[in-house]
């Protein structure tokens, strides 16, 4: 539970840090968009200001995942994180059919950008920052194993992205080439959709309950082989739930061995599997006697 409560606070400052972040960046970047007439630069405004909404998605989505289990919910309530990762996908979505919307709209009534150093400055400050808080958000939800922080940050990665088509935008309008601004911020939308798209069809596969890589249960099952006295494997089941896995290990044993003994090789299965899946919840060891003379393959 402490360790549960370490990693809930490490991410809550993480976010509470970027949410003021992006408080200034949405006042500033609004500012320079109509300083300029950049239409890229007041979609990127726009779009930290929805970083805003996000990461106070994902505080809440966090706090209602790390509850304890209930007389209801016998597995805990980490699958929230998920459901919020999901919600953030589809945010992402829409923000990148909303940059693209209006990079097209841009380019059919032909709007010019104006050349301003203020815009140029801002977009340029927003990059720096925006990529900052990428690379501290995506490092500790990859610490984590925090699906919603990394879903966060590619927030704040999207957001730099767009920012450099704002920033190509105005640039290109110091030379007459105002169409740069609408072009690069179609691009943006692009990668901003697939990066949503990504994370969407990641979230909707541990909804359905998907399992831990194939390469790493079929590990399990070579070091549980190697290090115990059990003779087969005849069953092992994972399933992501929120940022845990749940385990499901059936084993055969010698069917001579007693009760004790069984109980004792399943227990340093579980150690094992513990050992070796880092955010493993909780692991059932079933123990079946062998009916034949099995040998470890």
């Amino acid at each position: 539970m402490d360790n549960n409560q370490s990693k809930i606070r490490s991410i809550h400052r993480i976010v509470l840090i970027t949410i003021a972040l992006n408080i200034f960046l949405l006042l500033i970047k609004v500012i320079a968009g109509i300083a300029s007439n950049s239409t890229a630069l007041i979609a990127d405004g726009l779009h930290s200001g929805s970083d805003v909404i996000t990461s106070v998605g994902v505080i809440i989505g966090m706090a209602m995942a790390s509850k304890p289990r209930d007389e209801h919910h016998h597995y805990g309530h980490e699958k929230i994180e998920t459901i919020t990762t999901f919600l953030l996908s589809i945010v992402l979505i829409y923000v990148g059919a909303q940059i693209g919307y209006s990079a097209l709209s841009a380019i059919l009534r032909k709007e010019q950008v104006l050349f301003s150093y203020f815009g140029l400055f801002a977009a340029l400050v927003s990059i720096i920052i925006k990529e900052i808080q990428y690379q501290i958000a995506y490092r500790v939800g990859t610490r984590e194993k925090s699906a919603a922080l990394i879903a966060d940050a590619w927030h704040h990665r999207s957001d730099a992205l767009s920012s450099i088509a704002s920033f190509i935008g105005i640039l290109g309008a110091k030379f007459g080439i105002s169409i740069l601004d609408s072009m690069a911020g179609f691009i943006v939308s692009l990668i901003v959709i697939k990066v949503g798209v990504h994370i969407f069809k990641e979230c909707f596969q541990e909804l359905i309950d998907v399992s831990i890589h194939l390469d790493e249960v079929s590990n399990l099952k070579k070091i549980i082989l190697k290090e115990t006295s059990v003779k087969y494997i005849s069953d092992l089941r994972t399933r992501k739930h929120g940022a845990k896995v749940l385990i499901d290990i059936r084993i055969c044993v010698d069917p001579t061995m007693d009760v004790h003994q069984g109980h004792e090789i399943a227990e340093k299965v579980e150690r094992i599997i513990k050992r070796e899946i880092e955010n493993a919840k909780d692991v059932i060891v079933h123990v079946d006697p062998c009916k034949f003379n099995i040998f470890n393959p």
